[in-house]
């Protein structure tokens, strides 16, 4: 192996402290702001329209890597990287006062192990037509699911810096980026929102081994059912689109108390005492609370909290890295794997909250946006609670169109320190700045 210099860690920190330093410069200067949508009408009274959504989000983070990490074949301690963690094409039309379509193009995590295999991907493709006031039903490849308010996120208007894993249970599981093929009703009556969604999730492509501990069993499973109702005390947010916003930056008051869940018969198998297999569902079951409140002064506070009950099984747990840095491990691996992992999803019991206080201008020009998120759990196989945090800044240069964030995130290193006991050793961070852009 190479030695590295005890300098190299230093000028590594330098680099990246100077290219977020350049980056905050830069964005920083005034910039006019979109004022008209990427629209076209079809006639002319505007009742039927088409147009395009864009939106793109650039990472460049410095992370302190799980213990025995490799990047190409070589043990890092640390290491910085410069990332595409996602990107979106929309188009969308409304035929007309009932009936829309939607198609979405898009990948996530273009990093320097997937550049050269980051395929654009079909992610939507639906369309829904309202049947009444009350009722639209729809269908296609889309992100409408239950559970909770973030298991459909708008990922372009997020409080914190990326979506938790833990609000996506079965992320590229049994799914695609969120998206499943489904058929659903949604609809408003009064103060309440409501979806009701019938899947058939996607052949699990990973965790499928069968043994003690629950697996994703590769049979012929049961339809997925998941719901998600919602109460609104203030102003109504809009069911065109699946996704929940996760902040309005003061431009809205919401205050929405929801629960949802969701179901699969035979979607999970282990191995019990006498080595026979064994068929569970899979069953999750969520509550949550959220608020976006304006303040004298263009200020606002946003917030959110969400309790969860996940049963995948006997003792199921998925160690999993966001934007993942790592390629494998050394001898000297941990229970969390590579890169930035660590064990965010299992069997038990959840708690997660996001606070953030946005800082008006009385000059309509930049606003700041701090913020704070974490996350406790208890998982059935882990011998410790698990605990998750993240704190950063947003610079709002034209609202979540255009958006710097630096945040620090603070995670959890799990080892097994003795036959089936799993504790954690140690803790590990991550620096990220992200750029936002979106159009629409």
């Amino acid at each position: 192996m190479f030695q590295n210099s005890y300098f190299e860690p230093l000028m590594n920190r330098y680099t990246a402290l100077l290219f977020f330093a350049i980056l905050l410069l830069g964005f920083s200067l005034d910039s006019k702001a979109q004022t008209r949508p990427l629209r076209v009408f079809l006639n002319n009274d505007s009742s039927s329209y088409a147009g395009v959504r864009i939106n793109g989000q650039l990472w460049m983070r410095y992370n302190y890597n799980n213990p025995g990490t490799l990047i190409n074949g070589e043990e890092a301690s640390r290491f910085f990287d410069i990332s595409v963690r996602r990107l979106r094409f929309q188009t969308y039309a409304r035929l007309n006062d009932r009936t829309n379509v939607t198609l979405t193009l898009g990948q996530n995590n273009i990093n320097y192990l997937t550049a050269r295999s980051g395929e654009i991907r079909l992610l939507d493709f639906y369309i829904d037509h309202r049947l009444h006031k009350y009722l639209t039903v729809g269908g296609g490849q889309s992100g409408w699911n239950g559970v909770s308010r973030f298991a459909s996120p708008h990922t372009g208007r997020m409080l914190t810096l990326d979506v938790p894993a833990v609000v996506m249970p079965t992320i590229n599981q049994t799914d695609n980026i969120l998206r499943k093929l489904s058929a659903y009703v949604n609809g408003q009556w009064e103060k309440w929102d409501y979806r009701l969604v019938f899947s058939r999730p996607y052949a699990p492509v990973a965790n499928t081994k069968i043994g003690p501990v629950s697996s994703f069993s590769y049979v012929k499973s049961g339809v997925q059912t998941a719901a998600y109702i919602k109460h609104q005390f203030f102003e109504h947010e809009t069911l065109i689109s699946p996704f929940h916003v996760g902040t309005y930056d003061g431009s809205r008051k919401v205050l929405a108390l929801g629960a949802g869940f969701e179901t699969q018969q035979r979607a999970m198998w282990h191995l019990n005492s006498a080595a026979d297999t064994v068929l569970t569902p899979m069953n999750m079951f969520a509550v949550d609370l959220f608020g976006d409140i304006p303040l004298i002064n263009k200020q606002a506070v946003t917030f959110y909290a969400g309790y969860f009950y996940y049963d995948f099984g006997p003792n199921y747990i998925r160690v999993i890295g966001l934007n993942n840095v790592g390629a494998g491990t050394s001898g000297r691996g941990t229970f969390s794997e590579t890169g930035n992992a660590w064990p965010a999803i299992g069997t038990g019991h959840i708690g997660y909250f996001q606070l953030g206080y946005l800082f008006g201008n009385s000059s309509g020009k930049e606003k700041w946006q701090p913020f704070i998120s974490g996350q406790y759990a208890n998982y059935d196989r882990l011998n410790h609670a698990v605990t998750f945090f993240e704190g950063g800044i947003n610079l709002l240069l034209d609202g979540q169109r255009s958006k710097l964030s630096l945040a620090i995130q603070n995670r959890p290193i799990f080892d097994e320190t003795a036959p089936e006991v799993f504790r954690q050793i140690t803790r590990k961070n991550t620096f990220i700045l992200q750029y936002q852009i979106r159009l629409e």
